[in-house]
């Protein structure tokens, strides 16, 4: 009988007891093929050892495990994913384990390894911190979904994401309607702002588009530099599109300071329509993401590979524009007055 006392065996305890490889210890213990009937049988026996199993070859329960690894346990976005999550994996009898990045990639990287050695059924991965050979390496071992995470495919992972470059045209389209053309963007990452320079160059303004910021350290720099803008320049912003609801908050809370209204001197535009954009004065215009459904299609990912699902998914969701207070028709509207064309498109940290 297994010692009780015993911490729970990992993945890597079997493999190490049966003399193989993490990934046959994983292939045999989910039943998968790939490994011999004798390194099979070698391996339920090192896993009945260590009490990973029961005597009669079945697991010691029923229910699948799944690892969920946050970047930030204390974000919105985590919050509202892992609702989607749960209700899921409450559906049907799904347990979950989850490790708080803590919003450090050096952090998330090592709860990765953690959890990628464990006995689990699958892993469900936050952004894009975890490297692309070490989610290929645990892809070999277990199911893996990554949620928000863009760019190039990594082979026998699935994928969860909103269309930021979407979401972003959709912001600006918002603020064109309403008439404005010398609109800014604080921005700190590409995709955002990738949709944020094309929609302007598909409505003849890039000329007239503003990108700031580019890092976190340069955020705060960047909202001051607009916000003197606004307050001494002639042919300053009269709209900005932060990439995220928390850098929106930040620019509307450094305009009140300095004694600009919005949305009347400065409409503002969010990104994630999180809770705080109902709780802060004016409300938030913001770009939702449907997070509750992200959450709920990265369990249902897993699932089809448990069903037997070998093809790697892209399952990329559409935001939608929640309108709110913070957005107006621009106080300076004259179309006889002309726009500096000197502004320019500036690269996220450019020098000016």
């Amino acid at each position: 009988m297994p010692d009780t006392t015993q911490p729970r065996a990992t993945l890597k305890d079997i493999a190490a007891r049966a003399e193989v490889s993490v990934t046959a210890a994983s292939l045999a213990l989910r039943g998968q093929p790939g490994v011999s009937a004798r390194t099979r049988t070698q391996i339920l026996a090192a896993a009945e050892e260590l009490g990973y199993i029961s005597a009669g070859r079945g697991p010691q329960h029923d229910r699948k495990t799944v690892g969920v690894l946050l970047r930030d346990i204390v974000s919105v976005f985590s919050h509202d994913v892992v609702a989607g999550i749960q209700q899921v994996t409450d559906e049907h009898d799904i347990r979950l384990v989850v490790a708080d990045g803590r919003g450090d990639d050096e952090t998330i990287r090592a709860e990765f390894e953690k959890l990628a050695q464990q006995p689990l059924h699958g892993l469900v991965v936050f952004g894009t911190a975890v490297t692309d050979t070490a989610l290929r390496s645990c892809a070999e071992r277990m199911p893996v979904v990554v949620i928000g995470r863009m760019g190039r495919p990594v082979r026998g992972v699935d994928i969860v994401s909103n269309d930021d470059f979407q979401g972003a045209k959709i912001a600006v389209q918002h603020l064109l309607h309403q008439g404005h053309s010398r609109i800014a963007h604080l921005s700190k990452g590409l995709l955002r702002r990738d949709g944020f320079v094309a929609q302007m160059r598909e409505a003849g303004l890039e000329l007239h588009a503003q990108v700031e910021g580019g890092t976190p350290e340069l955020l705060k720099p960047a909202i001051r530099y607009i916000l003197f803008s606004v307050l001494h320049e002639k042919n300053s912003p009269t709209a900005v599109f932060a990439e995220t609801d928390g850098i929106a908050i930040d620019l509307i809370g450094a305009a009140l300071d300095a004694g600009l209204r919005v949305p009347e001197d400065l409409s503002v535009v969010g990104y994630d329509s999180t809770r705080q954009c109902d709780m802060i004065r004016p409300r938030l215009t913001s770009v939702g993401q449907p997070r509750h459904e992200m959450g709920q299609a990265a369990i249902e990912l897993l699932r089809n590979r448990w069903a037997g699902e070998t093809e790697d998914k892209h399952i990329m969701l559409e935001p939608s524009l929640e309108i709110r207070e913070s957005t107006s028709v621009p106080r300076f509207s004259d179309p006889d007055s002309p726009l500096d064309l000197s502004v320019g498109v500036k690269a996220a940290g450019q020098d000016r």
